[in-house]
């Protein structure tokens, strides 16, 4: 094997492994990838299961709120869990930017929200259990 084939053959191979990479980086970056949508949508799967870890912290509250009710006979009642309340102290549920999210009932037991990310192209609904539904 002379030097000059063995030159050329190295110099093949690094442009093949810059293909390779140029590919990769393609698929990953989420502003130019075909996988574009279904990365905004696990974002806002994920931002509506946050929102569902918010509004038990907030149910578990008034739970607590009724047993002292119960001790000290002073009432002091929790509601439906709603979002403007959610992005305060203490729950601090933070909306992504670009997400729509819209509670259609805030009780704990019959807990139901919606959330579209606007980059995203599914609707996703959260139910009381957490559980997302397309």
């Amino acid at each position: 094997m002379n030097v000059k084939t063995l030159q050329n053959e190295s110099g093949k191979t690094a442009v093949i492994i810059a293909i390779v990479l140029a590919v990769i980086a393609y698929l990953v970056y989420p502003g130019t990838s075909p996988f574009k949508a279904d990365y905004y949508n696990l974002k806002a799967e994920g931002n509506l299961k946050d929102l569902h870890r918010a509004c038990n912290r907030y149910w578990a509250e008034g739970i607590a709120q009724r047993l002292v009710t119960k001790a000290t006979g002073i009432k002091k009642v929790v509601g439906d869990c709603k979002l403007e309340r959610m992005v305060q102290d203490p729950f601090n549920f933070v909306k992504l930017e670009g997400m729509d999210i819209q509670i259609i009932d805030g009780s704990k037991g019959r807990f139901r929200a919606t959330g579209k990310h606007a980059e995203g192209d599914k609707v996703l609904k959260i139910n009381a259990q957490g559980k997302i539904e397309p």
